[in-house]
C-alpha cells in the first residue's frame, strides 16, 4: 500500500512538473521550460509532447544540436509525425546539412502528400539550394492546383527567369504582385524585367507606382525619366530626371540623359548646359567634350568648340573611328578659321 502511494504520489509530481513546463513553455521561458521537461523524461522517456516541447526549447536557446538530437530520438518513437520532420528538415537545411534535409522535406510530404504547405517546403528547399528542375515540378503543380501564393509566384518567376523564359515570369511576378500591390522589391523586379527587355511602355506605370511608394529613391526617377526619354515622351523625362536631381544634385548619368534628351530636340543651349555640367563632374570624360562641342559648332561659338574638340583628342581612346575622325576635321577647320 505504501509503495502505491508513493507511485501515485510520482506520478502527480510529474504531472505537475508537466503543466509547469507548459506554463512556462506557452511564456516563451524556454531554458525553464527545457529543464522541466528534462525532468519529465528522465521519469517517462517515451513521453513524445515532452521531448518534442523540449527540442522546440532547445532551437530557441540556440542548442541545435541537442534539438536535432531530441527530433531524431522523436522519429525513433514515431516515425509518422510530421512536424517532426519538417522541424528537423529546417535545423538541418540552416545548419548546411542539405542532403538530410532533403530526405527529411520529402518524408515530411510523404505524410501529407495533398498538403499545400508541405509541397511549397519541399518546393523551396530546392529553389533555395539553386536546383530548379527540382524544384518547379513541385511548384508548378501547386500553382496548376490553383493555389493562388504571392511566396509562389515569386518562386515560379525566379524559376522561369533561370529558365530564359522572361514573358512568363514577368507573368509569375505581376499575379504576385495582385496579391502583394505594395511590396517594392517585387514592383522593383517587374520594372527592371519589362526596362531590360526594352518594353518601356510596360516599365513606366510600374516605375510611376513605385515613385509614389518611394517619393525619395532616385533610382526609381532616374529609370523612369529614362523610359519616357525612349518613348520620346520628353516633357514627363525631363521632370523625372530633375526629380532625381532634387534627390542626387551632382548624378552625372542624370545629367547625360538630359543632355541627350535636348540634343535630339535640337535645343544645343540646353543641351551645352547640361554637357557643361558633366564635365565639371567628370573631366576627363571624352564623350562629353565631343557633344560639348558639336552644341557649340551648333551655336556659333567655334572658339569653344574647338577647345572642347581638342580636349576631346587628348582623352580619345580611338574606339570609334568615324567621331575621332570628325573631331580632328572639324578641329582643322575651326582652327583655320580662327587664324584667318
Amino acid at each position: 500500500m505504501t509503495t502505491l502511494l508513493l507511485i501515485l504520489a510520482l506520478l502527480q509530481s510529474i504531472q505537475d512538473v508537466y503543466k509547469s513546463a507548459n506554463a512556462d513553455f506557452d511564456a516563451g521561458k524556454w531554458a525553464d521550460a527545457a529543464a522541466k521537461y528534462e525532468q519529465v523524461l528522465k521519469e517517462d522517456s517515451m513521453h513524445i509532447p515532452s521531448r518534442f516541447n523540449l527540442a522546440v526549447c532547445y532551437t530557441k536557446t540556440g542548442k541545435i544540436d541537442q534539438a536535432i538530437a531530441a527530433y531524431r530520438t522523436l522519429l525513433n518513437q514515431n516515425n509518422t509525425i510530421y512536424e517532426v520532420r519538417i522541424n528537423l528538415a529546417l535545423l538541418l537545411d540552416q545548419n548546411g546539412k542539405r542532403a538530410e534535409a532533403e530526405q527529411q522535406f520529402e518524408e515530411a510530404l510523404l505524410l501529407r502528400p495533398d498538403d499545400v504547405q508541405a509541397e511549397l517546403n519541399v518546393g523551396m528547399f530546392y529553389l533555395r539550394g539553386g536546383d530548379t528542375d527540382k524544384a518547379y515540378p513541385h511548384l508548378f503543380r501547386l500553382a496548376d492546383k490553383g493555389i493562388t501564393s504571392a511566396e509562389l509566384y515569386v518562386a515560379l518567376s525566379e524559376i522561369e527567369h533561370v529558365r530564359k523564359n522572361e514573358p512568363k515570369s514577368r507573368d509569375y511576378l505581376e499575379k504576385a504582385i495582385q496579391l502583394d500591390p505594395k511590396n517594392t522589391r517585387l514592383l522593383h523586379q517587374l520594372a527592371a524585367s519589362y526596362y531590360e527587355g526594352k518594353d518601356y511602355a510596360k516599365a513606366a506605370p510600374v516605375l510611376e507606382q513605385l515613385t509614389k511608394v518611394e517619393p525619395l529613391n532616385p533610382d526609381y526617377f532616374y529609370l523612369l525619366g529614362k523610359c519616357y526619354e525612349q518613348l520620346k515622351r520628353y516633357p514627363q523625362a525631363l521632370a523625372a530626371l530633375q526629380q532625381v536631381l532634387r534627390i542626387k544634385p551632382d548624378d552625372f548619368e542624370t545629367y547625360a540623359t538630359i543632355s541627350a534628351i535636348f540634343f535630339a530636340q535640337e535645343d544645343w543651349t540646353r543641351a551645352a548646359q547640361a554637357l557643361m555640367r558633366m564635365i565639371e563632374l567628370r573631366p576627363g570624360e571624352a564623350l562629353a567634350h565631343f557633344i560639348l562641342a558639336t552644341c557649340l559648332d551648333k551655336l556659333g561659338n567655334a572658339r569653344q568648340a574647338l577647345v572642347h574638340y581638342n580636349e576631346f583628342l587628348k582623352l580619345d581612346d580611338g574606339s570609334n573611328d568615324a567621331r575621332s575622325f570628325q573631331a580632328r576635321e572639324r578641329a582643322k577647320t575651326l582652327d583655320r578659321r580662327l587664324k584667318r
